[in-house]
């Protein structure tokens, strides 16, 4: 019987899912109960750390509230203290690990985007980390059981409880299989070699009675409970982010609420570590026939949405310079074999390692390169690849005027004047980087040039293509550390020219030209079809013309407090006038003399003024 067997066997409900919680008012309260708290707790150490102006722009009345409380939990540290020992970019990453995953994942997405925060914020964003303790094996034991339908020790000839890595969403433990012959992986065949460290192979010539074959392994397992956590900061954001759009009109033009949504698919995707075994499988069969790169093999028998066990690889990390020449490996060649790993991925894959920083790269005897944390990937889309190829064609031959087209092709018409001040720009970046002698080129600072030009024409780049230009510049900045010559713009040109070629070759532009010519055919054909029909419409009086109007909530809602305020201010001057005449005609009852009806007529007009005046202060 077969693992997956045996789950069905020992669990009610499918592996990995959460157990159901009745849809009752309990639960519905418990979750309201949950924000709640979350919120005071976010806004607690905003101030904390400083952000009173942001925590403001949220909630004044909340913000007088929750003032005295973060100064009883500054730990002694008085803000004034915290603003002066860190920048606010740092003060902004404390916080951000501080809260939790959710948080850090925001950090860590707009790292990659210099179209957003400027280069100190990127700097400090950089070094966010989400280190925690580990979780009691008790707990991570209850996991694995809960997700594999059997106990570790049941399933693992051998299982550390103790984790060798602890992170905010999973920690990572020792393990050891017992596999028996003809049992494969989901990713087949290993591609590496027999001798490699990690390899999960047997010998051809193993006796037949060796019924089993053991393999060291690595064993991911998320964290108990962390998907609520995710779920609860992750709806604390599209609230934060839906406030920013509508208080900060600088932040607008970024559109956080779709910001927060694509952190949300990436991170919903990240907690089911399917899809990281699916990342696997997709980079080791890419790589199948290149023996100088791999990665850690999955195991899909013994993996599930929160548990992935896959082949232990044993290193150096390529930042560990000094390991590096103790063990005698050439940096030269690692430099290069690892740039061109990278190249490879993005420029012949495109599908490419998100983060390829010094601690998610291993370095192997024979110089192998080891690429590990496959949570996130990034992928070129193929209706970004021509515009790729097109705009790195022009590059290559220091052309600005097809650059600048290949940009405008991509983001829509821009008038004479724009274009022509664009072209400029363009030429002074060529002639600045591309003049440059290779040794002292450096791609990172080239792409932060160009996405500075691009912005400052508000010309809206894809998302994926900053994790790109992450990627490539973080690889070329390992590659210059261990290896100082090391051309990096030299290497990639056979990549980048390849994928002109293949983009451009003349049988692909005749499939796009055929596609395009029976999508003509078919308008041609349907053409009189749909005038005849058009025509009709109009004579019949059926043709409906729909406009609509964006931001017709913020105008209705603007409108209702202007008319609010000018109602309530008409009858505030009616109130003093006619308190006035009363005053004047001395109708009993009188107190010292003065009707009462009229001093209740100015005690009224005194509380609907004060009343109004607090109201524009707060919305001023």
């Amino acid at each position: 019987m077969s693992l997956n067997q045996r789950r069905e066997k020992s669990s009610t409900h499918k592996p990995g899912d959460s157990i159901p919680e009745k849809s009752s008012s309990r639960t519905l309260v418990g979750r309201a109960l949950n924000r709640m708290t979350r919120y005071s707790e976010i806004l607690k150490i905003l101030l904390r750390y400083g952000f009173s102006d942001l925590v403001r722009k949220v909630d004044i009345n909340h913000y007088r509230r929750l003032r005295g409380a973060a100064r009883n939990s500054s730990g002694g540290r008085s803000v004034r203290q915290i603003r002066r020992n860190w920048s606010r970019p740092e003060r902004m990453r404390q916080v951000l690990e501080e809260l939790g995953p959710a948080f850090v994942k925001v950090g860590q997405l707009l790292s990659h985007r210099p179209d957003i925060l400027p280069p100190d914020w990127i700097r400090a964003f950089e070094k966010l980390r989400s280190m925690v303790p580990p979780v009691d094996a008790g707990e991570i034991r209850l996991v694995v059981e809960t997700e594999l339908g059997k106990a570790p020790e049941e399933i693992f000839a051998e299982f550390n409880p103790v984790p060798i890595a602890s992170a905010s969403i999973a920690q990572v433990h020792l393990g050891k299989l017992l596999i028996q012959p003809g049992e494969a992986s989901s990713a087949g065949e290993s591609h590496q070699t027999a001798d490699s460290p990690g390899t999960a192979s047997s010998s051809p010539d193993a006796p037949p009675d060796d019924l089993h074959r053991e393999i060291e392994v690595a064993v991911k397992i998320q964290r108990p409970g962390i998907r609520r956590i995710i779920e609860t900061d992750l709806s604390i954001l599209r609230d934060i982010a839906r406030i920013a759009e509508k208080r900060i009109p600088a932040l607008a033009v970024f559109r956080p609420s779709e910001a927060v949504r694509e952190l949300e698919r990436a991170m919903i995707s990240e907690l089911d570590f399917r899809n990281e075994a699916d990342n696997l499988d997709t980079f080791r069969r890419n790589f199948s026939k290149d023996e100088t790169v791999t990665a850690p093999e999955p195991f899909r028998e013994y993996s599930g949405i929160r548990v992935l066990t896959m082949t232990y690889l044993e290193g150096i990390h390529v930042g560990d310079t000094e390991a590096l020449d103790e063990k005698g490996y050439d940096r030269h060649l690692i430099a290069r074999r690892g740039a061109e790993a990278v190249l490879s991925q993005v420029f012949e894959h495109r599908f490419f390692h998100s983060d390829p920083h010094g601690d998610n790269i291993l370095i192997l005897p024979d110089e192998t390169i080891a690429f590990l944390d496959f949570g996130q990937m990034g992928s070129i889309l193929p209706s970004q690849r021509v515009f790729m190829a097109d705009l790195l064609s022009a590059l290559i031959r220091s052309d600005a005027i097809r650059a600048v087209r290949a940009v405008l092709n991509w983001s829509g018409y821009r008038s004479p004047e724009v274009t022509r001040r664009l072209t400029m720009d363009m030429e002074h970046i060529i002639e600045r980087y591309l003049s440059r002698p290779f040794g002292r080129l450096q791609i990172g600072e080239m792409v932060s040039a160009m996405v500075d030009l691009i912005r400052r024409y508000d010309i809206e780049i894809p998302s994926n293509f900053y994790l790109l230009s992450k990627a490539l510049s973080t690889i070329e900045d390992i590659a210059t550390s261990l290896d100082p010559d090391f051309d990096f713009i030299q290497a990639s040109r056979p990549f980048a020219k390849r994928m002109i070629r293949k983009e451009l070759n003349p049988d692909r532009i005749a499939d796009q030209i055929a596609g395009v010519s029976g999508d003509v055919f078919r308008f041609i054909r349907d053409l009189p079809g749909e005038t005849h029909d058009l025509m009709n419409m109009i004579k019949s009086g059926r043709l409906k013309l729909e406009f609509e109007l964006k931001d017709m909530a913020r105008i209705d809602s603007t409108m209702k407090k202007v008319i609010t305020r000018l109602s309530a201010s008409i009858m505030l001057a009616a109130m003093i006038m006619a308190s006035s005449i009363l005053v004047q005609s001395l109708i009993p009852p009188l107190f010292f003399g003065i009707p009462v009806i009229g001093i209740l007529g100015f005690l009224f007009s005194g509380i609907l003024s004060f009343v109004l005046l607090v109201d524009l202060w707060r919305h001023r």
